[in-house]
Parts: structure tokens; sequence; C-alpha cells
């Protein structure tokens, strides 16, 4: 799928959830948002820029979100970590005046780097393993606060070959 119907299905989505918590009595003030990065599929054959997928997650917000919820925490849902860092720095460069606090819950794109640093060696390594992962956080840390600043293509969709 295109960028365009992720931007679609995902503003439907969101909408129908927010109406349903509103109408149970959830108290909204006490949410926060955990959810997918809009992306386009997987095999899209259309490419992307970073700014095109932070434009599109951004407009899913503000097309949806309810201002009493103050922090949308976005899951890596597969995507590597350059990649999820990168597009999120940039939907919080491109926020704007969007009251909302962008951050990440990405324990898989956290994870799977560490672990692919383990395969074959027969043990944990601790220390390189410690090192790889401050690393990472800092990634992660910089991208919340917009301040990450992506190799080139690093963010970007690119079809499969």
């Amino acid at each position: 799928h295109e960028l365009e119907a992720a931007v679609w299905i995902n503003t439907k989505i969101q909408a129908a959830l927010y109406y349903a918590c509103i109408e149970h009595g959830v108290y909204m003030e006490g949410c926060l948002l955990k959810s997918n990065v809009v992306n386009p599929g997987k095999k899209c054959p259309k490419p992307y820029t970073l700014a095109e997928i932070a434009d599109a997650n951004i407009a899913v917000l503000r097309r949806t979100l309810p201002s009493a919820i103050r922090s949308a925490n976005f899951l890596s849902g597969g995507q590597k970590l350059s990649d999820a860092a990168a597009r999120l720095s940039a939907m919080n460069k491109v926020k704007g005046n969007l009251p909302v606090n962008l951050s990440f819950s990405w324990s898989a794109a956290l994870q799977m780097p560490l672990f692919e640093l383990c395969r074959g060696k027969g043990e944990l390594v601790l220390d390189e393993m410690s090192k790889l992962y401050v690393e990472e956080l800092r990634i992660a840390s910089a991208a919340a606060l917009g301040k990450h600043e992506p190799k080139a293509g690093e963010g970007d969709h690119v079809p499969p070959q």
C-alpha cells in the first residue's frame, strides 16, 4: 500500500479508537498513544522521502489525537533503529505547535542489534552489548527531542528491487 492509503486507514482507525474511548468513559488525560509509525507497505513500489513520511504521521495526529492526550509513543514495528530514529526526529522537527510529546517505545529496535551482536559467540558479550545499548539510547533520546541527524537516506522508503 502507498503512504496515502496508510494515512487514510490510520486516520479511520485512530478516530474510531478515540470515539470508543470517550463513549466508554476512558479518562483521556490519563492516556498515552502507543501506535505504529504511518509508513507505506514494505513492498510499496513508490519511493517516499523522510519528510513525506514525517508529514504523513503529523497529519494523522492533527486529524485524530484528542488534545487531552499529551504523549504519543511510537512502536518500531519492525523498522531498523536508524529508520525509526530518523522518522521520529523528523516528526519532532515538523510538528510545530502540535501539543503532544512524541517519543518511542522501541524494545525490538533496541534489542535486535544486541541479539545480533551475540549471534554465534556462545556467550553474552556484556561490554560490547553495554556500549551498543548506550549508543542506541543516545540515538533514541536525540530522536525524541528532534535532535537526531540521520545519515542520507535513513528514514526514506526505498521500493524493493
